[in-house]
């Protein structure tokens, strides 16, 4: 839709609301030139009144904004503060007591730089940020739809999230391993792991396993299937919606429907499925390398209304790199995606840079400097501050594409040591924060508290890696049944890991994390909802989970010290990281002695401070 009020020269001007097909619009109004869209370039750093402030190049774009508009940043946090925040953010666990202690008597001018780089030296660090990047990509253990059977074998696309996550892996190589490192690196068995991305998401099992061939059934399950992998691959690395021109030329940004059919051929040759990887007892789900099937435009979406032939090819908006693939085997499968993989990797592609800074941001920060993480075009957001997005990405880009190094970049200016302190005037002339005058105080995400939980009653269990554990009962059937009511599998000491290796259900959402609002695994998740309801008070109560892991942190601390008073001083150290006050500590012995020291526990972990990282 688009308001006319000039046609050009001679013609007749219309004025009011009319449609017009978005691919008869001429490219500067198509949008080619949208901000995203553009090439990269180095911005360079703002001068600033206050150079006293800047700790990085990121305070500079942060602190002139701020001085434009008549705002200053706001005081630094304290420094138990500081380390609560970067260790809830690099690992999703608190800081220990003693932990705590190192860093707050460590008075060189590096301790904040020692301490980030130990927390991003840890493996805790993969599986923090890999909990993030399977959000993304909608990664599950089930298949989903009607008959949600079981993925006995996606678990090593999990696991290699989080290796290469903690081993650094330069972006790009990240990138590429995804969509083709099957055809990329065929030597090395990551390369067939890592396609479990393009598998990632919900299959239907009954229209690719029950349903007959030949049937128009069975055409629609896999135009949803290839649908579902353009999605993943466009909205994850790109953060376009280009799936939504498969019915008609996309309705608000530069994507014609063609071009989308032409994203659908460079799949158009991929099942999925269980492969082999270095030796047949080892099995990873992921894609299935066969002779690519012909994609055919649909006139509308319709199956039954099949135009001219796709070609494999990309987006011609993006500018550069060419989007027209010169494949000298087009009917080689492969060669399909590693061309996908080329283009989408290659440096000169300004969106996949834009869009993983944007990401690694918008998680340390609560928010993007796009607040739209999977949504680039038309329809999403404008960035807050597209200098320094665009500095970012360059740098992030050119300077060896360490996730590692962009995370220590922001962690150590002065922009994230903000506090997180209320300041009334300025949230009058910035009420959202855009501008970044204070830290945005964050809730914990849903894995974060039943890890925190974990860690602070002593039973955390830190092996890594293998076939996620069952939280619920299973039953084989026509229909598989999962039930997590199972009192038994909540308590088995077993399942006390980290919870980005639970076996994750699709169907049947597990109801503690699901109310602490846990990302749904059927569809792409760049931002969880975050919401305060009197359900996760109860949760936090009542759970069978907290039950339990109150009555071992409660025996943990009679371990410590059988003193009332000493058990609440360390209470308070493992849970919230620091000492009571006099009147928290006399109200919290009055309590134990009432209602008894695992019921105290209890309190603890129901706490704001426990659940909120200022």
């Amino acid at each position: 839709m688009r308001r006319l009020l000039k046609v050009g020269a001679g013609s007749l001007v219309l004025l009011g609301w009319i449609f017009i097909p978005t691919d008869l619009l001429p490219a500067q109004d198509r949008g080619d030139n949208w901000w995203s869209f553009r090439l990269l370039t180095r911005p360079s750093i703002p001068t600033v009144k206050d150079q006293s402030w800047i700790r990085t190049p990121i305070d500079s774009f942060i602190l002139a904004k701020l001085e434009s508009k008549g705002l200053r940043p706001s005081p630094a946090a304290d420094r138990v503060t500081f380390i609560r925040r970067a260790t809830y953010d690099l690992h999703g666990l608190p800081p220990t007591p003693e932990e705590i202690d190192s860093f707050l008597t460590d008075s060189a001018p590096d301790a904040d730089e020692k301490l980030i780089n130990q927390l991003l030296n840890s493996p805790r660090y993969g599986e923090r940020w890999g909990r993030y990047w399977l959000d993304v990509v909608h990664y599950g253990d089930t298949h989903g739809y009607d008959k949600d059977k079981r993925r006995d074998h996606a678990w090593p696309f999990r696991d290699y999230v989080i290796h290469s996550l903690n081993a650094d892996k330069p972006y790009a190589r990240f990138v590429k391993e995804q969509i083709a490192g099957d055809v990329l690196y065929p030597g090395d068995p990551d390369g067939v792991i890592a396609t479990g991305f393009i598998a990632a998401g919900p299959w239907d099992f009954v229209g690719h396993v029950e349903l007959r061939e030949d049937t128009v059934e069975k055409l629609k399950t896999r135009v949803l299937d290839r649908d579902d992998m353009v999605a993943n691959t466009m909205t994850t690395f790109m953060s376009l919606t280009a799936h939504c021109a498969r019915c008609h030329a996309h309705k608000f940004d530069p994507i014609s429907q063609q071009e989308y059919y032409s994203l659908q051929a460079d799949f158009a040759g991929v099942d999925r499925g269980d492969r082999s990887v270095g030796n047949p007892r080892q099995l990873a789900y992921g894609v299935i390398s066969h002779s690519p099937r012909p994609v055919h435009v649909l006139h509308r979406g319709n199956v039954e209304s099949p135009r001219e032939i796709a070609r494999p090819g990309a987006l011609s908006a993006v500018g550069a790199p060419a989007d027209g693939f010169s494949l000298p085997h087009p009917d080689n499968e492969g060669s399909r995606r590693q061309a996908l993989a080329d283009w989408i990797a290659d440096s000169r592609n300004p969106l996949t840079w834009r869009s993983i800074v944007n990401r690694v941001w918008s998680y340390h920060f609560d928010r993007g400097l796009v607040d739209t993480p999977s949504d680039f075009g038309h329809r999403g957001a404008m960035p807050s501050h597209p200098d320094l997005l665009d500095w970012l990405a360059v740098e992030f880009r050119d300077r060896g594409q360490s996730l590692k190094q962009l995370h220590s970049l922001i962690l150590l200016s002065n922009t994230y040591r903000q506090s997180s302190v209320h300041d009334t005037a300025a949230a009058r002339m910035d009420s959202e924060n855009r501008l970044l005058w204070q830290m945005n105080r964050k809730r914990l995400d849903a894995e974060s508290v039943r890890d925190a939980v974990l860690a602070v009653s002593g039973t955390l269990r830190l092996q890594m890696g293998g076939p996620g554990f069952d939280l619920f009962r299973f039953k084989e059937d026509h229909s598989p049944v999962y039930d997590h009511n199972a009192i038994e599998k909540i308590n088995a000491p077993t399942t006390w890991r980290r919870t980005v290796y639970r076996f994750v259900v699709r169907s049947v959402p597990n109801p503690f994390l699901e109310c602490l609002d846990c990302a749904d695994p059927n569809i792409n998740t760049p931002v969880r909802n975050t919401t305060l309801t009197a359900l996760q008070a109860l949760a936090l109560l009542n759970d069978p989970f907290i039950m339990k892991q109150a009555e071992c942190f409660a025996e943990r601390l009679r371990k410590i010290s059988l003193q009332a008073d000493r058990q609440i001083e360390a209470a308070y150290q493992l849970a919230l990281g620091r000492l009571p006050r006099s009147k928290e500590k006399i109200a919290m012995m009055e309590y134990v002695q009432k209602h008894g020291l695992a019921n105290a526990c209890r309190l603890l972990f129901n706490t704001n401070e426990f659940v909120f990282i200022d």
